[in-house]
C-alpha cells in the first residue's frame, strides 16, 4: 500500500460557467480525456456517481490517503454533486470541495454543513467586483458568490480562499484581509500568482515587486486569516526573483496523486504534465503500479526544477514543501483545513520522517 497525504479528484474538469482571463485549467482538462462521468455539458447535468466511486475505491486499495480535494470545472453545475460529496466524505478524514461559488445555494451549504469533515476552497480574488474583474463579467455573479461566502461563514464551515494575484487585485491585499478577518468562521487566505502563458501580461514586474513588499509587512492583526508565515515569505522571494523562476525542489508528487473521472492519473495536481496511466484503459492494478514509479516522478523532483511548468509554479501546495523542508511547524500547517484532521497531520509527520531518511525525491513505498 502506497501512503500519500491526499487524493485529488477532478470531475468534468472542462465544464465551467466562468471564463476567467487567466484560466488554463478548463482547456487543459481536455488533454486528459473526453469521456467523463457527466451526462452532458449543460446546467443540471448529472455525474455517474457509482462510476466515479468505483475508480476512487480502486485507487484507495493501492494508495492510502487521509484527505481528498475535489473539484471540476465547476462542480456545482452538476445536479447530483452533493450526492457525490456525501459519498466521498464517508471515505476520508477530510474532504475539501473547490468551487467558484456561483452555484452554491443556501440549501447546498446547509446540507454540506451537516458533514463535519467537509470544507470549502473558494476561488475568490477579492471582496468586490473591481478585484474580481478577471473573473466576473456581471455584478450579479459577484452577488451570488459573496452571498455563498456569507452562507459558508454563517454555518461556521472552514474555508480556504484561493486568490489569484494579478495587476487588478494586488494593490488591495490588505483591504481583502481586513474584510475576511470580520467573517465568523475559520478562514485562510492563500494568494497564488498568475502563472502560465498569462503571467507576464496580467501580473507585471513592478506589480509583482510591490505585492512581494506587502507580503513582507503583513500586519500581525491579520494572523487569524493567514496560513504558515513561511508561505508568504517564500512567495515574496519567488515574486522578487529576477527571472521569475522557481529555485526550490517540490515534493508534491510524493504527497498526492490526481485522478480524473476520465480515468486518467497524473503525478501532480497543480502543474499538469501528462497522463501516466488510465484506470479505464489499463485497469486499476496496472494504473496504480505507475504511481510513484513513472519516470516523471524523478524528473519533477529535481532541484532546481527542470520541467517547464514546474519552473514557473507557485501554489498553495507549497505549504507541504515548507513543512517537509522544516520551514513550517506542524502547528502552523494545521491551520490549513485540508491538513488539520488528526489523520492528515499524522501522515505529514510520517512523510517528513521518510523525507529525512530517504531524501526529498523519494516516492512513497508500497
Amino acid at each position: 500500500m502506497k501512503r500519500f497525504l491526499y487524493h485529488d479528484l477532478i470531475v468534468a474538469g472542462n465544464f465551467c460557467n466562468l471564463k476567467c482571463s487567466y484560466c488554463t485549467s478548463v482547456a487543459d482538462a481536455g488533454d486528459f480525456g473526453d469521456a467523463t462521468s457527466a451526462s452532458a455539458r449543460r446546467r443540471g447535468a448529472t455525474i455517474a456517481v457509482g462510476d466515479v466511486l468505483s475508480m476512487v475505491d480502486g485507487l484507495r486499495r493501492h494508495v492510502d490517503a487521509p484527505a481528498m480535494k475535489l473539484s471540476g470545472g465547476e462542480l456545482f453545475l452538476l445536479a447530483n454533486a452533493v450526492e457525490l460529496i456525501e459519498e466521498l466524505a464517508a471515505r476520508y478524514a477530510h474532504l475539501q470541495v473547490l468551487t467558484n461559488g456561483t452555484e452554491l445555494t443556501p440549501a447546498i451549504v446547509a446540507r454540506l454543513s451537516r458533514l463535519p469533515n467537509v470544507g470549502f476552497n473558494l476561488s475568490l480574488d477579492g471582496h468586490d467586483d473591481a478585484m474580481n474583474a478577471l473573473r466576473w463579467r456581471s455584478p450579479r455573479l459577484g452577488e451570488r458568490v459573496m452571498a455563498a461566502l456569507a452562507d459558508i461563514a454563517a454555518a461556521g464551515r472552514p474555508v480556504e480562499i484561493t486568490m489569484v494575484v494579478s495587476d487588478v487585485n494586488a494593490p488591495r491585499l490588505f483591504d481583502f484581509l481586513a474584510f475576511l478577518a470580520q467573517l465568523p468562521c475559520r478562514i485562510v487566505l492563500v494568494p497564488i500568482p498568475v502563472r502560465g502563458v498569462h503571467a507576464a501580461s496580467l501580473f507585471g514586474r513592478e506589480a509583482r515587486r510591490a505585492f512581494a513588499a506587502q507580503l513582507r509587512r503583513l500586519p500581525a492583526g491579520f494572523a487569524s486569516v493567514l496560513g504558515p508565515p513561511a508561505y508568504y515569505r517564500r512567495l515574496a522571494d519567488f515574486l522578487d526573483a529576477a527571472d521569475g523562476a522557481r529555485r526550490y525542489r517540490c515534493h508534491l508528487t510524493a504527497a498526492s496523486v490526481q485522478l480524473f473521472d476520465t480515468g486518467a492519473i497524473t503525478p501532480c495536481p497543480v502543474g499538469w504534465t501528462s497522463e501516466i496511466a488510465n484506470v479505464r484503459r489499463d485497469g486499476i492494478e496496472a494504473a496504480a503500479g505507475q504511481i510513484g514509479r513513472h519516470k516523471l516522478y524523478e524528473l519533477m523532483a529535481r532541484e532546481p526544477p527542470r520541467v517547464p511548468v514546474c519552473r514557473t509554479c507557485f501554489s498553495q501546495a507549497d505549504m507541504i514543501n515548507l513543512y517537509l523542508d522544516g520551514e513550517a511547524t506542524l502547528g502552523e500547517i494545521a491551520r490549513m483545513p485540508l491538513f488539520g484532521a488528526p489523520a492528515a497531520l499524522a501522515r505529514l509527520v510520517e512523510l517528513r520522517a521518510r523525507h529525512r531518511v530517504s531524501g526529498p525525491a523519494a516516492a512513497c513505498p508500497a
